[in-house]
Order: structure tokens, then sequence, then C-alpha cells
């Protein structure tokens, strides 16, 4: 019986076992291989609801069931959004084909190399500027790889964790560096991936004057305010949330996929574990992120 995960009261979960119908006109039925946690968005919704909630939005499958007038074959794998779900039905046009050659950890990168692409396009820094990302999570990790492959070279990440600076270095950014070891004043563009409110603080106070930020997280630690570099340095800040289009960037990463991917998953469990882990998750130090084998 196909199921999913589902939180029904802060930090309580359960399985929830579903019945799923034929595929319809330009559907297709895909199984979940493998599925993503992306820490600190699903413990905010874990712990603020709304209630209940679905939990997961990186998930790669395998068709299993195609409609007539679609254009995809049972057997090729395909990236979705089901989340922590066993089985799911999808509008064809939604799911990215994945091609052969490329692993199946590095395809996962999709949903979130987009979302991160997106703020990226936001704020558009230039190959000449200063770039500075506040924190070195999957968000902000992800911004370097796509701030590096794309002709930005002077990307500094600001992250307390000795271990998540050296992945940023090997990411691609030219430096890592703790809280308060930075100059005010240096960096064109910022990145908020710290999804915390003394992160984003001190990410706006390294910027120059006019300089431009972009928040990608969404404050899951706490409300972010505005800090009085906002108005003396008269900065820019924007948001950003979902992707615009996968299947674009999924073209552009097929091109541009690098082994050092797969180092974002530094831990993988079996989806029986994904209550005691989120439970674990509530506590530092945590992985980057956490992949769900549903395969044996």
């Amino acid at each position: 019986m196909p199921r999913r995960l589902t939180v029904t009261a802060p930090h309580e979960f359960c399985w929830e076992e579903v019945t799923l119908p034929p595929p319809g006109s330009g559907e297709v039925r895909v199984r979940t291989i493998l599925s993503a946690i992306s820490v600190a968005s699903e413990l905010s919704v874990a712990r603020d609801g709304p209630f209940p909630s679905r939990l997961g939005y990186q998930t790669l499958g395998v068709v299993t069931e195609v409609e007539a007038d679609v254009g995809l074959a049972v057997g090729v794998r395909v990236i979705t959004t089901l989340g922590h779900a066993s089985t799911g039905i999808h509008q064809a046009g939604r799911v990215v084909p994945v091609p052969d050659h490329i692993p199946d950890r590095q395809a996962l990168a999709v949903i979130l190399g987009e979302e991160t692409h997106k703020g990226i396009r936001r704020v558009t820094p230039q190959p000449g500027e200063r770039v500075l990302v506040a924190g070195a999570g999957l968000l902000g990790l992800l911004s370097v790889f796509n701030l590096t492959r794309r002709g930005v070279r002077n990307v500094t990440v600001l992250e307390p964790d000795t271990q998540r600076r050296e992945l940023a270095l090997a990411f691609g950014a030219a430096a890592a560096s703790t809280p308060g070891h930075l100059p005010h004043d240096a960096y064109d563009v910022g990145l908020e991936c710290s999804a915390a409110p003394h992160g984003f603080a001190e990410l706006l106070a390294h910027l120059r004057p006019g300089g431009r930020c972009c928040v990608l997280s969404d404050g899951n630690w706490g409300a972010p305010t505005l800090p009085p570099a906002f108005h003396a340095r008269e900065l820019s800040v924007v948001a950003s949330g979902d992707g615009e289009d996968y299947a674009a960037y999924a073209a552009w990463l097929w091109q541009n996929t690098d082994p050092v991917l797969e180092r974002l998953w530094s831990e993988t469990i079996r989806p029986d574990a994904l209550p005691i882990t989120f439970a674990r998750l509530r506590h530092f130090p945590r992985p980057v992120s956490v992949v769900v084998e549903w395969t044996a």
C-alpha cells in the first residue's frame, strides 16, 4: 500500500496509507527511489504547521505507469516534488526526466538548485562583484555552486561550523569565515541562507552602500528584522521562494553536474527512520541534509 509521511501536530508524525487511482490523461505514476530532507524548512513545518501537512519536496523516482498520451516511458528516472512518499501520481509536464548518465544523488540537486538560482537571478551578481553567502547548509552550498559555475568567483561564505566551511570551499567558495571576522562595507551582494536572524543582520552589516541582498531562507529560527545597516547603507533586500523553471535548470545542471554535489547528502536512512530522524535534527550538530532510500 502506498504511504506518505504526515505531521499531525507539533513534532508528531504518522504514516498515512493512500489509495491512488490509475494515471489519468497526461499523468504518470512514479515510485520513489530517493527523497531528501531540507532540514530547516521541514523542521519549521514540523514545529509550526499548518497541521496536518505532508513533508518533503525533493524526490527522485522512476516512472512505473503512464497514460497512452504521455511521452515518457516506463522505467525513466524523474525528479519530482512528491516528498517523503512511496508513490505518487503526477502531471507528466511537472516531472523532470533524468538522463541515464546522471547519478541519482547529483540529480536530486535540481529542485533546490533552481530555487537558489532564482534568488541569485533576483540580485544579478556580476563576475567582478564580491558576493557574501550567509550559511553553508543546503541553500548556501547550492548558491555557491550556482554562482561559481556561472562565472562569479569572488564568493565568501559566513558559517560558524568548521566542517561546513570546508565544504563551502570544496563547492568553489574563494573564502569561508566565522562570524565576526569579516570587514564591513566589503561586499556588493549578499545571499541569506542561514535561517537565523543574527546571520541575516551580520550579512547586511558587511554589504557596501547600495548593496543588494536576497533572502533565500525564511527565518526558520526566528523572524528576521532589518538592522540599522539597512537604512544607513540604503540597501536593497528581496525575497525568493519556489523556482520558476525546473526543467530549464535541469538542462543546465546536466551540462555542469559535479560529483561534489553528492557531498550534500552526507547521511542516508530508511523511510521508517524518518520520525526519529526529525526528532534528532532538532538538535545540533546537524548534517547538511539527509537522504531517504526507498528501495532495498
